[in-house]
């Protein structure tokens, strides 16, 4: 290259791999071309997503053409950090290619280039364009937000920029000659008469408002069109200098390209559709379904709270609401967020039958955390992932890696679908300091966010949803909250939060009715509507109470239950107590008869464990697949599946829980023998439902080991056990009947007004100081949507897999291997089989593995480490082997935070998932 004939930012490489003996094409990418194609990406992505845009536009006041050269401009600064000869030298011969000459040692790479990029523009890029009014009325302070936006592409805001011109010790005077000459040019290809007055349209004040508000999301545009932009299927290397117009051209139609192969455009909405079209199976619309069908519907932000009875119909009433906001063009999609994933997967079924019904194109449906009908079905629709640049000699983590490391977690993928399933917390991650949160906004925007099950968040939880609702309401999007069991002030504060996202209060709730629909509208902030309802007759009943404290009493009536040809199920507060009973009936019933369903299985194990109980006690079941069965569960099968057990048992848990439980018995009308009865209002045949709890021995003045004496395990997951003896007191009615004491029970255990016996008193006092810390450690760790996109002086950025999306003890996903012939592989044998073969449990039980002890292993167990998507950086993995008794079994060290480390024995089936077998030798306290 000749220095007299190039402009000298053609001298600087954006993207680099090694030259293969076999490679075809250039070896490097040029930085500029790098960067139009992520600002071609990011235009063409906001050119399609019409919300999106108007949304900036709106806020901006200005028109979209304008918005889109300001956005050009800033996107293609993304990488400016990578012009300093610092990252640069990362490529040594490269350099010497480049710019003839060897790079200078006195200047180490020891900074990312995103923030080298920030440092450069508070040094000396920021002066220069305000000074010669790039931007008319710009000030600094406003320009920065969007400067760390797109610097932050990251996942992660660039660093704070340290004092005495840093960006000295990085960039030479070529470097700064180069960035001159490039950001000249772009301000030729983006920046029109219109974009260079956009700040004029706002005050001052407004505008450095305003843009710290937009940064949020417009990081995620950023991250997502460095992904896309990094791709070389559809942006190939060039290492030969062409205009930067001609360039631009060909950039803009590779991006057109690559968008349309994405997945993350929104489609069309179909209109005109019925309830009926949505759901042909319901010919009947439940009271609250049709509330949904008929209620007025503004084009607004707005917030429903639906509280109704369990199977009352609630998903469907949603799903219709949340079509209705579409059709109307409130919105683009939903999301279903869950509590569990068990409750994600159930309710991927019940989406899957109506999402392709709802636009005019393909749309993209994907569960948000690794199913595999993701796997198989939708994850190639969602972002492909690029070839990665496979070069050591580079520091930095690249565009492809990153976005290849983030989606082969694919439960991330649904948040960027235009319809998602997946479990709450990869929502709360937007707003909580976790890499790549920006995206998880981008993706949520202009969707409904519909909560399920929200009661079963804790103070913590709850605390990051309310700012989740802030951030949601901000950018214009709509919520949906259900509930069977809600406690009037915490749907007080959910409301009050979205209402604050829009800059206003909610009123006070006033209706205590059950069921009740609750719904509040951004136009008319004032009033809060409140409508009592109805339930369908079918789930209006009375159920039952068999209060019981003597543990052979419960075995008895499981085995006689079990030998009259019905089928049971005993949901049990902790997966150690799971599995003891367990224990207890496999020397009692064929072992084919009895299923554990807990959380300690790997996902491909406890999928199939969780299909088997949807296909023996689901809707479809018969008698012939239920009779004689007993399923042993944990709280995972509690909520949002759709099961039938003839027999219900349950430890003591709060009120809540219990009634959502109780909805698991006698679901579905049956006759005598429990064969479904499909006549529309058939009365179930198998007489009242009846409630088994097993619990401490009711009396009216516990002492402080009430609970402890015969729920130690449980004890420990339901700490307030003033509100379990609350719950015990409901029950000794022997019976409730719902919906008429809904709100009742639930008042009566979490209301201001109850009354805690003295011998629970001081657990009752130090959960509710463990609230207070909860929340408050919510407030520290969520994003403050006023500061703008950049980090804080107290709180850092954490891994995703770091991030505590719920408090509680620290977990790890464990990856199950098992030695075959001196190889380790997977546990699972299919596709995408590491990710199958992970479970999750807790760091406090397993935090390292125990290496093999010959050499030849190690180096096996190493190499496979490599091939996990996170390469073990985030994960453990378990080489299980085979013993004589035919058992697969492996060690690992507890972790050693607060004692010292203990070497445990573990085992792994699929019958029973992992368990300690060691545990009698184990000092710490076994609580799950």
């Amino acid at each position: 290259m000749q220095e007299t004939t190039l402009a000298s930012y053609f001298y600087y490489w954006g993207k680099a791999q090694k030259q293969e003996l076999d490679f075809k094409g250039d070896s490097y990418h040029l930085l500029p071309y790098h960067s139009l194609d992520v600002a071609a990406v990011g235009v063409e992505y906001l050119s399609q997503h019409d919300s999106l845009s108007r949304f900036f536009c709106e806020q901006l006041d200005c028109s979209r053409e304008d918005w889109l050269n300001w956005a050009g401009f800033w996107l293609a600064l993304h990488d400016l950090g990578k012009f300093s000869e610092a990252f640069q030298s990362q490529k040594p011969e490269l350099f010497e290619q480049l710019q003839g000459r060897e790079p200078n040692s006195e200047k180490p790479y020891s900074e990312r280039h995103d923030s080298l990029g920030q440092w450069y523009w508070n040094d000396r890029l920021a002066d220069q364009v305000i000074d010669d009014g790039w931007f008319i009325d710009g000030q600094q302070s406003s320009l920065d937000c969007w400067v760390r936006a797109v610097t932050g592409h990251h996942g992660q805001p660039p660093k704070a920029s340290p004092s005495n011109s840093p960006s000295d010790d990085y960039f030479s005077k070529k470097d700064r000659k180069a960035i001159q000459a490039f950001t000249e040019e772009l301000q030729t290809l983006f920046l029109t008469d219109g974009a260079k007055e956009l700040c004029l349209q706002l005050t001052p004040i407004q505008f450095e408002s305003i843009s710290k508000a937009l940064s949020w999301w417009f990081t995620g545009v950023a991250v997502l069109a460095d992904w896309l932009g990094s791709n070389t299927d559809y942006f190939p290397y060039q290492g030969k200098a062409i205009p930067m117009q001609k360039y631009w051209a060909e950039a803009q139609v590779n991006a057109k390209k690559a968008l349309a192969k994405s997945g993350v455009v929104p489609s069309d909405i179909k209109r005109g559709l019925s309830f009926n079209d949505l759901f042909p199976v319901i010919h009947t619309a439940s009271p609250l379904q049709q509330w949904a069908i008929k209620v007025d519907i503004q084009k607004t932000p707005q917030i429903f709270l639906l509280e109704d009875v369990t199977g009352a119909g609630k998903t469907e009433a949603a799903i219709t609401l949340a079509y209705r906001l579409m059709e109307s063009g409130n919105t683009d999609g939903f999301f279903v967020a869950l509590p569990t994933m068990a409750t994600a997967n159930a309710m991927y079924e019940r989406v899957s039958n109506v999402y392709s019904k709802l636009f005019v194109d393909d749309a993209n449906l994907v569960l948000a955390h690794g199913s595999r009908n993701l796997v198989d079905d939708f994850a190639k629709t969602i972002i492909q992932a690029s070839k990665p640049e496979n070069d050591s000699e580079q520091k930095d983590e690249t565009a492809s890696a990153r976005c290849t490391a983030w989606l082969a977690d694919h439960n991330k993928r649904a948040l960027l679908a235009q319809v998602g399933v997946g479990t709450i917390d990869q929502a709360l991650l937007g707003v909580l300091h976790s890499k790549h949160q920006s995206l998880r906004l981008l993706g949520l925007f202009g969707k409904v966010l519909i909560v399920d099950e929200v009661h079963a968040c804790d103070a913590y939880m709850q605390g990051v949803l309310e700012v989740l609702l802030e951030f949601h309401a901000r950018a214009g999007g709509s919520v949906i909250l259900l509930s069977a069991t809600l406690p009037v002030h915490m749907k007080q504060k959910l409301l009050g939060a979205y209402a604050k996202g829009r800059n206003a209060l909610c009123p006070v709730i006033s209706e205590q009715a059950y069921p009740l629909a609750t719904w509040w509208q951004a136009i008319n902030t004032n009033q809060l509507h409140q409508e009592p309802l109805a339930t369908r007759e079918a789930v209006t009943r009375t159920v039952a109470v068999n209060y019981q404290h003597d543990m052979a009493q419960v075995k008895n009536a499981v085995l006689a239950a079990l030998n009259a040809g019905q089928c049971v199920c005993w949901i049990r507060n902790t997966i150690a107590d799971a599995l003891e009973a367990h224990t207890l009936f496999t020397n009692e019933i064929p072992t084919a008869n009895i299923t554990l369903f807990h959380a300690r299985f790997c996902l491909s194990d406890r999928l199939d464990a969780e299909e088997l109980v949807l296909h023996k006690f689901g809707k479809s079941s018969t008698h012939a697949l239920r009779k004689g069965r007993l399923v042993i569960a944990t709280q995972v099968i509690e909520q949002s599946l759709d099961v039938d057990f003839d027999l219900l048992m349950s430890d003591l848990a709060p009120i809540d829980r219990l009634v959502q439980r109780a909805g698991r018995l006698r679901r579905h009308s049956r006759d005598v023998q429990g064969n479904r009865l499909l006549a529309e209002g058939a009365a179930d045949q198998r007489g009242e439902p009846c409630l088994w709890v097993y619990a401490p021995a009711w009396t009216n003045e516990p002492s402080a080991a009430w609970v402890q004496d015969v729920l130690p395990k449980a004890g420990f997951v339901y700490p307030d056990h003033g509100q379990l003896w609350l719950t015990a007191k409901a029950l000794q009615s022997g019976s409730f009947t719902m919906p008429h004491d809904a709100r009742h029970l639930i008042e009566s255990v979490f209301g201001d007004d109850s009354q805690i016996p003295k011998g629970l008193q001081q657990a009752n006092l130090t959960v509710q100081g463990q609230q207070m810390a909860d929340a408050s450690h919510a407030k520290n760790n969520t994003l403050t949507l006023v500061s703008g996109y950049k980090r804080g002086d107290v709180m850092d950025w954490w891994s995703e897999a770091k991030t505590p999306s719920r408090l509680g003890e620290q977990s790890i996903n464990v990856v199950l291997a098992r030695w075959e012939n001196e190889r380790l592989v997977p546990w699972v044998k299919r596709n995408h089989s590491w990710a199958y073969s992970t479970v999750k449990i807790t760091e406090r039980l397993m935090a390292k593995a125990q290496l093999p002890a010959t050499v030849n292993q190690l180096v096996e167990y190493n190499r496979a480490l490599e091939s996990l998507p996170d390469k073990g950086k985030w994960s453990l993995l378990l080489p299980l082997e085979q013993n004589s008794s035919g058992n697969w079994v492996a060690q690992a060290w507890t972790s050693d935070l607060n004692k010292a480390a203990q070497l445990l024995t573990w085992e792994y089936s699929v019958q029973t998932g992992l368990q300690m077998v060691s545990e009698n030798n184990y000092k710490g306290a076994v609580s799950e």
